[in-house]
C-alpha cells in the first residue's frame, strides 16, 4: 500500500472546510458577531437541547444560532427556522413583520427578473444589493482565506515550501478591497486583464 500524500491542488476547493469569520461590533449587535462556516460535511456539535430523535438542522445541512439567551436552528437556506429546545416555539410566537416572497425558492427568481424588466431602483426587491452585496462579501472572504492556506512560497533553502497563509488571521479591509496584512492573498481579489479588456 503507498503511502498517503497530501495532494496539492491551488485551483480547487478543498473536500471540506471550516472558515471563521468575525464581523466587529455594529449599533445592532451587542458586540463581535463570530460566524462559522462548515462544509463537506463538517458539522457544529449537536445542540444538547435537541432531543435524541430530533433532526438537527435537516439532516445535512442547516443553520445554527447561538445567542445569549438561547439557540436557534434552521434549515437549508434559512428555510423552517425554531427555536431550541423545540418545546420553545409552542411558547413563542413572533409576529411577521416581513412580506414574504410568494413562491419561495422560485419567487425570487421571478422578483429578480421582474425588477430587471422594471429598471433599477424601481421595484422593491426582498435581497436588494445593499444587503446581498455585503453577504457575498462575506463569503467571499472566507475563499479568499481557503485559497490563501495553499499559497506557497520557496524556502530561502531551496529546499520544500513556506505556506505564508497557514495560521494566520486574515483581516479584510473592504473600503480599500484587500488584504491587509497578507498582500499574496491579494491576487484572488482582483486580476490585470490583458490589453483590450477591462471592467468598468
Amino acid at each position: 500500500v503507498d503511502e498517503f500524500k497530501r495532494g496539492y491542488f491551488p485551483e480547487s476547493c478543498p473536500p471540506s472546510s471550516h472558515v471563521t469569520l468575525t464581523f466587529p461590533k455594529t449599533d445592532k449587535t451587542r458586540g463581535d458577531v463570530t460566524v462559522h462556516w462548515m462544509d463537506g460535511g463538517i458539522q457544529p456539535e449537536r445542540p444538547a437541547e435537541l432531543g435524541p430523535n430530533e433532526l438537527f438542522g435537516d439532516g445535512g445541512n442547516g443553520t445554527l444560532f447561538v445567542g445569549t439567551k438561547g439557540k436557534m436552528m434552521a434549515s437549508t437556506y434559512g428555510a423552517d427556522p425554531r427555536l431550541l429546545p423545540l418545546s420553545r416555539n409552542q411558547e413563542v410566537h413572533v409576529p411577521q413583520t416581513l412580506a414574504r416572497v410568494p413562491g419561495q425558492a422560485n419567487g425570487h427568481y421571478g422578483q429578480w427578473v421582474e425588477a430587471c424588466l422594471a429598471g433599477a431602483g424601481k421595484m422593491p426587491v426582498s435581497s436588494p444589493f445593499a444587503l446581498a452585496g455585503p453577504l457575498t462579501e462575506a463569503l467571499l472572504m472566507a475563499n479568499l482565506a481557503i485559497r490563501g492556506y495553499d499559497i506557497q512560497q520557496p524556502k530561502t533553502t531551496g529546499q520544500g515550501f513556506n505556506y505564508p497563509g497557514r495560521g494566520v488571521k486574515l483581516l479584510w479591509d473592504n473600503a480599500q478591497m484587500r488584504i491587509t496584512n497578507l498582500d499574496d492573498v491579494n491576487r484572488f481579489v482582483k486580476r490585470d486583464y490583458r490589453a483590450g479588456w477591462k471592467l468598468g
